[in-house]
């Protein structure tokens, strides 16, 4: 007959089994069933005190016949699925609740789910097979600093993407910018590297040990409108306050100001015969950014124009007297600044 552990087993099995065929259950029917299966083989796997189990897989005098290492294996790697399965569930509810980096969480699930399958296969050596556990672990030591010799490389991408996925600086669709040399925006953080998309459509491949050890700059976080600067000089004759105000006007009336802004304009610096201006005001993306700035590039033209300032220094002439000839003399105009 079967002992208090035996029905506890077969009670649960079929308590998941059944909650498995519910509807709204639905997405977890993998879960459910594969525990199901689990708990119903631990119940009749053969013990001493399972006269059914000892029936069923045929137990002789202690020696356990194919059938009895089969469904031995068979839970060890049932146990390894429901186990890794879980992890995963875990990952999509607590870490990455809205899935919004897939990437990200299946890089923690492929590494829970080596090491989760790596146990499972020592249990099966040390248990079904009843070989020593001490030979297959120094086996695979030597192994493992063979294989972390030759890809010591790779490994650091590795565990410089995990270091990523941890802090989680920039996430899938933000755009960052790597040490002003490389801009666009994360598409995808794998084992190892990270692939971006730049302005003009191409994919750029970064190695994540490149981007751990370099400076980042994330444009889309906070979150919130984007600042832009349009830098400029004028010439030192036109007066700061007919500068500014140019700049604001021109700014107040483009359509790609965020709501609730207000562009800012300001002289900042003295060179030499000019002043240097800036122009600064908030956009709603930072993908709006080339398109923002060349809209107001015109704009600032157009008030310029009108206003009669011109950029930079004003073209001056210069009189060349050839020492021959004084009396004709050349004038050759040339810009300075």
């Amino acid at each position: 007959m079967f002992g208090w552990i035996e029905i506890s087993l077969l009670v649960s099995a079929a308590a998941l089994l059944v909650l498995r065929a519910l509807p709204y259950f639905q997405p977890y029917r993998p879960l459910f069933g594969g525990g199901g299966v689990l708990l119903l083989i631990t119940a009749l796997f053969p013990r001493p005190d399972n006269p059914v189990g000892q029936y069923l897989f045929g137990a002789d005098g202690g020696r356990l016949s194919l059938p009895s290492e089969f469904f031995g294996i068979v839970w060890w790697i049932l146990g390894a699925w429901l186990l890794k399965s879980l992890f995963d569930l875990a990952l999509l509810r607590t870490f990455f609740p809205d899935n919004d980096q897939p990437h990200a969480r299946r890089l923690f699930a492929d590494l829970a789910s080596v090491l989760i399958y790596v146990l499972a296969l020592v249990g099966i050596v040390g248990t079904v097979f009843k070989e020593p556990v001490s030979t297959l672990l120094a086996t695979s030591g030597v192994l493992a600093i063979v294989l972390g010799l030759a890809l010591q490389n790779t490994l650091g991408d590795v565990f410089a993407g995990l270091a990523i996925n941890i802090e989680r600086p920039f996430g899938a669709g933000d755009w960052i910018t790597l040490a002003d040399q490389v801009s666009g925006q994360v598409m995808q953080v794998n084992w190892r590297a990270t692939r971006l998309r730049t302005w003009s459509h191409d994919m750029v491949v970064i190695p994540n040990s490149v981007i751990s050890k370099g400076i980042v700059t994330n444009h889309s976080r906070p979150k919130g409108p984007h600042r832009c600067i349009i830098r400029l000089s004028v010439d030192l004759s036109v007066a700061p306050s007919c500068v500014i105000e140019a700049l604001k006007s021109a700014a107040l009336g483009s359509p790609n100001i965020a709501h609730g802004t207000i562009p800012q304009a300001y002289a900042c610096a003295f060179s030499d015969a000019l002043v240097d201006y800036e122009l600064a005001f908030a956009i709603d993306n930072f993908a709006l950014t080339p398109g923002a700035k060349s809209e107001m590039l015109g704009r600032i033209a157009d008030a310029f124009r009108i206003n009669d300032i011109a950029i930079g220094a004003p073209a001056m002439d210069v009189r060349v007297i050839q020492p021959s000839d004084p009396a004709n003399a050349t004038l050759v105009p040339i810009t300075h600044g």
